[in-house]
């Protein structure tokens, strides 16, 4: 099953993008700064959404902070 986008920001090289995914039932951040090269992919938990949204960093995962 394909995700379903929820949410999508650019600006100054970045993307976020929040995604649903329904046959887990989980929400996905998908981060790309397109000035470095940054990337990462994370799940986040469904409640903190939005957050995650607006603060993708905290949601980094460990081996992408390294």
């Amino acid at each position: 099953m394909a995700l379903v986008e929820l949410a999508e920001r650019r600006g100054d090289g970045l993307l976020v993008r929040l995604l649903w995914d329904p046959e887990r039932n989980q929400t996905v951040l998908r981060y790309r700064d397109r000035q470095t090269g940054d990337a990462f992919v994370a799940d986040v938990p469904n409640a903190r959404a939005l957050a995650a949204f607006h603060h993708p960093n905290v949601y980094r995962p460990e081996q992408a902070a390294a």
